[in-house]
C-alpha cells in the first residue's frame, strides 16, 4: 500500500516488549483489573533475549545453604556492580525475588529440585552461597510459563509491530505511535500508563550473543523522547561463548562452567586465569575472565578461532555424564548430536557482549524521569551498576521489575485520563517513515549495521583508551551526518520488509553508539565492565559516580550523579583485581 492508513487503540496500561519483564508486567497488570496492551516487533516467545536465557535465575531461598538470604544477595549485588547501583530499587528486587521466581512454577516453568522437594540451587561467580535455581530448559521455561499465564488471563499480544516513537503531551507520556510490520500499516497506541520492556543492545558490537533484535529500541524511545539514561559505558561480556566449528556455535557451553567448575586453558595447556584473578582464584565475573581470555590471544597464546579453552576431561566421565543428564539435558541431548566427547575434548570458548548494563535511568518504583512512563527489566539501569554477578540475576530483575511497573502502571491508571494526541506529531512520524521508505538509493541499515558493530568492538570493546574511543565516535558521528540522512529501503512491499527494520534499528543504534562512546571518554577510570588501558585502575574518590546523558531539542546534556546510597557504604578504594581483572 502506497499510503499508511492510520488506526487508534486505547488501553489503560500500554507495555512495549512481550519478553520476560514485559510478559510479567502485562500479567500483573491485568490481574489488577487494568486493560493492557503488549507490543512485540517480533512474535512472543520467539524474539527478544528471554527464550535464549540459560537456566539460572537468583533466589536467596536458602536451600542449598542456609546461611543464604536477602542481605547476603544485597551485598553480593552491590560488590559485583562496584556500588554504582541503586541500592533502594536492588532492595526491593530481592525482596520480591522469592515470591516472584517461585510463582513461575506455578504457571508452568520446571526448575530441578532435590529429593526432598527443595530446589537445587547452584554457585555462580559473584554469589557468596549457591543462590541460583535451575530452570530445565533455560529461557524455555520462561516462554513456556509466560505463554500459558497469557493464555489463562485472556491477554493476547500485538505482534510484528515497530513503535517509533513515544507521544507526548505537556511534557507527559500519551502512549505511542507505530507501523506493522506485517502490511505496513501506522497506529497510534494510546495507554494511560506506558512501560518499556524492549532489552538491550548488545548487537551495537560485532561479537555477541545477543539475538538480532537487540538493538536498544526502548532505550532510544525514551532518550529520543527526553528521559534521562545512565551507565551506558557499560556493556556485560560473556566469556563462555562457544566459538570454533559452525555445528557448535550454538551449542552454550557455560553448563560446563557453572555445573562441573570447566578449567579455562590458553593454546599453551596453561590454566592462566590465577594470573589475572589471582584473588578470586580464576572464579571471576565475567568481564574480568572475558578480557584475561581477549589478553591471552593478544599475547599470541589463543585458540584458533580467537578464544581459550573449556575443559572438563579432568572429571571421570560417568561424573560428567550424569551431571548433565540430570541438570543439563538439552544441553547433553546437543552435544551426543555434536559428536562431543567431553572426557578427551574441550569447547573453545570466548567473549561476546551480552548484556546491556545500562539503560533508562529509574527509581525504585521503576519510574523513569518521565511521567507516566516506567522500565523494567534490561531497558532499565540503575540495578547492576558496572557489573551483573553471574548465573541469573538478570531473569529475577526481569521478573520482579515487571511485578513492579505491572502493579504501579495499574495503581496509577485508576486516577489518570487519557491525554490528548497531537495529531500534527503523528503526521510528521507518517511522513518520516513513508520517505524512509519511498527512498531507493543510497545505503541500507544493514550495511550501517555492519559498520557500527565493527567501530565499536574494536574502538569501545574490551579493551578502551581515548585516541581509539575518539576515533570511533568521530566515525560513529560520521554516520549520523553522512549515512542516516541516505538510508534507504529495497523493495516496495509493506508485509515484511528485513530491509525496512534494518532502517528502523539503525536508527535507534547510531544514538545508542554515540552515548556509549561519550560515556566512557568521560569515565577517566577502569571499573568492571569498562576497561581503559589509559586509566587501568578504579577511583573512588572521582568516579563513585552513574554518567547520565538527557536529550533536549537537538542537544545532549551529561552529568554526573552520586549512586543512590543509603545502607552499604563502598570502599574508599576499589581492588585492583576488581577494577580490570
Amino acid at each position: 500500500m502506497n499510503q499508511m492508513d492510520n488506526a487508534e487503540l486505547t488501553v489503560d496500561v500500554l507495555i512495549i516488549g512481550t519478553e520476560a519483564a514485559g510478559a510479567k508486567a502485562a500479567i500483573e497488570a491485568h490481574a489488577e483489573g487494568a486493560t493492557v496492551l503488549v507490543v512485540s516487533k517480533g512474535a512472543m516467545g520467539r524474539s527478544g533475549a528471554t527464550v535464549m536465557a540459560g537456566s539460572g535465575v537468583q533466589a536467596p531461598l536458602g536451600h542449598a545453604d542456609a546461611r543464604d538470604n536477602a542481605d547476603v544477595f544485597f551485598e553480593d549485588v552491590l560488590r559485583g556492580g562496584a556500588f554504582l547501583n541503586n541500592q533502594k530499587l536492588v532492595e526491593r528486587l530481592i525482596g520480591l525475588a522469592n515470591s516472584e521466581v517461585v510463582k513461575m512454577e506455578k504457571w508452568g516453568a520446571s526448575f530441578a529440585k532435590t529429593k526432598d522437594g527443595k530446589y537445587v540451587q547452584f554457585l555462580g561467580p559473584g554469589s557468596t552461597y549457591p543462590r541460583s535455581l535451575n530452570a530445565m530448559g533455560g529461557g524455555m521455561q520462561w516462554r513456556k510459563a509466560l505463554r500459558a499465564e497469557f493464555k489463562r488471563q485472556g491477554i493476547t499480544p500485538l505482534e510484528d509491530f515497530f513503535v517509533t516513537k513515544l507521544l507526548m503531551s505537556k511534557g507527559e507520556v500519551a502512549g505511542a505511535v507505530g507501523i506493522s510490520i506485517r502490511d505496513g500499516r501506522l497506529m497510534v497506541l494510546r495507554g494511560k500508563t506506558t512501560i518499556l520492556a524492549t532489552g538491550g543492545c548488545g548487537q551495537l558490537f560485532r561479537h555477541t550473543d545477543t539475538p538480532s533484535g537487540a538493538t536498544g529500541d526502548g532505550i532510544a524511545l525514551a532518550f529520543n523522547a527526553g528521559a534521562e539514561v545512565m551507565d551506558m559505558e557499560f556493556h556485560q561480556a560473556f566469556p563462555y561463548h562457544t566459538y570454533g566449528p559452525p555445528g557448535r556455535q550454538y551449542i552454550s557451553s557455560a553448563g560446563l562452567r557453572y555445573y562441573l567448575r570447566g578449567k579455562i586453558f590458553n593454546s599453551q595447556g596453561e590454566e592462566f586465569l590465577d594470573k589475572y584473578l589471582p584473588l578470586s582464584k580464576g572464579w571471576g565475573l565475567r568481564d574480568p575472565t572475558s578480557r584475561a581470555i581477549f589478553l591471552e590471544n593478544k599475547a599470541g597464546r589463543g585458540t584458533p578461532s580467537g578464544g581459550a579453552y573449556l575443559s572438563v576431561s579432568h572429571l571421570p566421565a560417568n561424573l560428567i555424564e550424569d551431571t548433565l543428564r540430570t541438570q543439563k539435558p538439552r544441553f547433553f541431548g546437543k552435544i551426543n548430536q555434536a559428536g562431543v566427547d567431553l572426557s578427551r575434548e574441550a569447547f573453545e570458548i570466548g567473549p561476546a557482549i551480552h548484556y546491556t548494563l545500562g539503560g533508562v535511568r529509574v527509581n525504585d518504583q521503576c519510574e523513569t524521569t518521565l511521567p507516566r512512563l516506567l522500565a523494567a527489566g534490561e531497558n532499565a539501569a540503575g540495578m547492576d551498576g558496572a557489573e551483573r554477578i553471574d548465573a541469573g540475576p538478570a531473569i529475577c530483575w526481569c521478573l520482579t521489575m515487571g511485578y513492579i511497573t505491572g502493579k504501579e502502571a495499574a495503581a496509577r491508571a485508576k486516577d489518570l485520563d487519557w491525554l490528548p494526541i497531537d495529531q500534527r506529531e503523528v503526521e510528521q512520524e507518517r511522513q518520516r517513515l513513508e520517505a524512509l521508505f519511498s527512498r531507493r538509493e543510497g545505503i541500507t541499515g544493514d550495511e550501517i549495521k555492519e559498520k557500527i558493530k565493527d567501530i565499536m568492538w574494536e574502538k569501545c570493546g574490551l579493551l578502551r583508551d581515548k585516541a581509539g574511543m575518539e576515533e570511533g565516535l568521530k566515525a560513529i558521528r560520521d554516520i549520523k551526518e553522512h549515512d542516516l540522512p541516505r538510508l534507504s529501503v529495497h523493495g516496495s512491499s509493506r508485509c515484511f520488509n528485513v530491509g525496512f527494520v534494518d532502517a528502523l534499528e539503525v536508527e535507534n543504534m547510531v544514538p545508542l553508539a554515540e552515548l556509549t562512546i561519550s560515556a566512557a571518554l568521560m569515565r577517566q577510570e577502569s571499573r568492571r565492565a569498562h576497561f581503559r588501558s589509559d586509566f587501568p585502575n578504579a577511583d573512588n574518590q572521582e568516579w563513585l559516580k552513574n554518567i547520565i546523558a538527557q536529550k533536549s531539542e537537538n542537544q545532549v546534556a551529561f552529568k554526573t550523579a552520586r549512586p543512590v546510597i543509603y545502607k552499604l557504604e563502598p570502599p574508599k578504594e576499589e581492588g585492583a583485581e576488581e577494577s580490570h581483572g
